[in-house]
């Protein structure tokens, strides 16, 4: 039952930005600061590489946008949630080498009987599908059965990530991602 409601959560958050890669302006860069050093919560850099359809090739220009929660589970403050205007969010587009990277805090889970945290991932590049997914901590309690039966499958809706500590005490997670034809 929860597999099921995490997966409905999913596709509501691929409802709310259908296009959320495509509007990225041409000029974003592939590194930027989501969550600045007075946010509350654990500091998180995720870093990457976009390739495309043999899984070696590099993708330059690709558009990567993601979304999380706050430190305390939610998108937006106050008395209703909206996933459909994050405020913990940003748009990329790969540098040359396909890279990409963020500065940003480690997401919390919905407060309650919800899904592990999570990142919302929605990537593109001109010739390429749509690619839609989350990316989950490893080491995280509510990571269920189906979801890592299903983060073994290619192209899953979800990636589970280990973290590794930084030398300045955050957490770093890498995040490749190949885009199919």
């Amino acid at each position: 039952m929860k597999f099921l409601m995490l997966m409905a959560v999913l596709s509501l958050s691929i409802l709310a930005f259908p296009q959320a890669p495509t509007v990225a302006e041409k000029n974003a860069p592939s590194k930027i600061t989501i969550a600045n050093k007075d946010e509350a919560g654990e500091r998180l850099t995720v870093s990457g590489v976009i390739f495309g359809a043999d899984g070696k090739t590099p993708l330059a220009n690709a558009s990567v946008y993601v979304y999380h929660t706050d430190a305390n589970g939610r998108y937006t403050p106050g008395p209703t949630d909206d996933n459909r205007n994050p405020r913990l969010r940003g748009y990329m587009r790969t540098d040359a080498q396909g890279r990409y990277e963020y500065n940003t805090i480690k997401p919390a889970p919905y407060p309650g009987d919800g899904p592990p945290a999570h990142i919302h991932y929605h990537v593109n590049a001109p010739g390429y599908q749509d690619r839609v997914f989350e990316i989950v901590f490893e080491g995280d309690p509510k990571i269920s059965k189906e979801i890592r039966a299903s983060a073994a499958k290619e192209d899953s809706a979800f990636s589970i990530r280990p973290l590794t500590r930084t030398s300045q005490g955050g957490w770093h997670c890498t995040q490749n991602v190949t885009l199919r034809k």
